[in-house]
């Protein structure tokens, strides 16, 4: 397990797009090793959630993470986090372009779903619900609406802290969809032809 540290160390000092061969499979291992020290967790799930790297396979063992309650919050925690920018690439990006795809579209609403369900799921630990607001919210749902009131109206100031941070990215996103909108409205109007076209 020494030389894994080190590996992960190493990863988590060295940029991604310099990360060697073989990075995702060392980090697959670690997340599905049942014997993995808790700080090799926590920055494998870290790493796994990179686009060098994240894939079907690693979602799924992230996912099995953030669902294990035989885990530690942090690393469910963490796990969770991991998901969101695979979330959010496919969500604004689509699935036309197969070249750009780290994850099939079944995939990306199987990650939507497991943590919807998660987040509804009182018994899940309230550091883990969070981080699945947190994660989830970047590409969002109608369910999310009701869980940033719920989170703002909370007396714990975490819950709070999670609120404004869904509102500032789903107001991000509603800016950028309404600019997009502009865009697309002024390419569809006609120009006055100016003296001298032909």
């Amino acid at each position: 397990m020494r030389g894994i540290k080190m590996n992960l160390r190493t990863l988590k000092d060295t940029p991604p797009w310099e990360w060697p061969e073989g990075t995702g499979k060392m980090l697959l291992d670690v997340l599905r090793d049942d014997g993995a020290s808790k700080s090799d967790l926590l920055l494998a799930a870290e790493l796994a959630g990179d686009f060098v790297v994240i894939n079907e396979e690693l979602v799924d063992a992230l996912l099995s993470i953030v669902r294990s309650s035989d885990k530690s919050e942090d690393v469910r925690s963490r796990a969770a986090i991991a998901l969101g920018p695979v979330l959010e690439h496919a969500d604004t990006q689509g699935f036309e372009d197969p070249d750009d795809l780290q994850i099939s579209e079944r995939t990306f609403h199987g990650i939507q779903e497991s943590l919807r369900k998660l987040y509804m799921d009182a018994s899940v630990p309230e550091e883990v619900r969070r981080r699945v607001v947190e994660a989830s919210v970047r590409a969002p749902q109608d369910w999310h609406q009701d869980a940033i009131r719920a989170a703002y109206a909370s007396d714990a100031e975490a819950w709070r802290l999670t609120a404004v941070f869904c509102m500032g990215f789903i107001s991000r996103l509603r800016r950028a969809d309404s600019r997009s909108a502009v865009v697309c409205e002024a390419g569809k109007l006609t120009l006055p032809s100016q003296p001298g076209d032909a």
